[in-house]
């Protein structure tokens, strides 16, 4: 019997650093692992492909889908998504991004997020959140710590990873300080019949490799 096919998912790397592959190497093993990748390095690539296929999820790597260059780009994978696509934007994103662009890019998807606070802290699954269909809540990490471009203005169940209680910031130059227990890390919501969600996870990490693998429902 013919082992069953892999499910696929776009990497979509509109504004790609040359290291973007090197730097999150395991998690690009652990996903190709589980999954067929495809790559999307230019607007027509990404459209292209898109026109002729359904992945299970998309993955923006980097800040390129904020981009008025890249607006063609954007309404189809909005289009994806409200059809029950999942995008997930991460990696760079958070890394490279402008902050009035950060607030404007969601504020243009419906969405109230806008950027936090930026530091490390210790982190945990919200057994509240709302997840889609299909998604374990199982499968995420234990809590862990983490350095993030948090969102503010999340609602409670759009929250995927939240601060632990009593979790102060993480530095080895400043003393630690209480974190705003309102903002999140990781954050997700329903667009149409599909998902949005932010993983705002700065740095290559195992915990993160379990999170997006658990968002792709790997």
């Amino acid at each position: 019997m013919a082992s069953p096919a892999k499910p696929e998912i776009l990497l979509l790397s509109l504004s790609m650093q040359s290291y973007l592959d090197e730097l999150y190497s395991p998690l690009i093993d652990e996903l190709s692992s589980k999954a067929t990748l495809k790559r999307a390095k230019s607007a027509s690539g990404a459209i292209t492909y898109l026109s002729a296929n359904t992945p299970r999820a998309i993955i923006a790597t980097d800040e390129g889908l904020t981009k008025s260059a890249n607006a063609s780009v954007l309404q189809k994978v909005l289009a994806y998504v409200k059809e029950g696509g999942l995008l997930i934007i991460g990696l760079h994103f958070p890394s490279f991004i402008n902050m009035d662009v950060f607030d404007k890019f969601f504020n243009k998807l419906g969405l109230p997020w806008k950027h936090g606070d930026y530091h490390r802290t210790t982190f945990r699954f919200n057994p509240a959140c709302t997840l889609p269909s299909g998604l374990s809540s199982t499968s995420f990490p234990a809590p862990y710590s983490m350095k993030v471009l948090h969102v503010k203005g999340a609602r409670a169940q759009e929250k995927i990873f939240v601060p632990v209680p009593e979790a102060t910031t993480q530095s080895a130059v400043f003393a630690p300080a209480y974190v705003d227990q309102a903002q999140a890390a990781v954050v997700g919501a329903k667009i149409g019949d599909g998902y949005v969600f932010y993983d705002g996870n700065v740095n290559p990490e195992e915990g993160q490799i379990r999170v997006i693998s658990a968002l792709c429902g790997l």
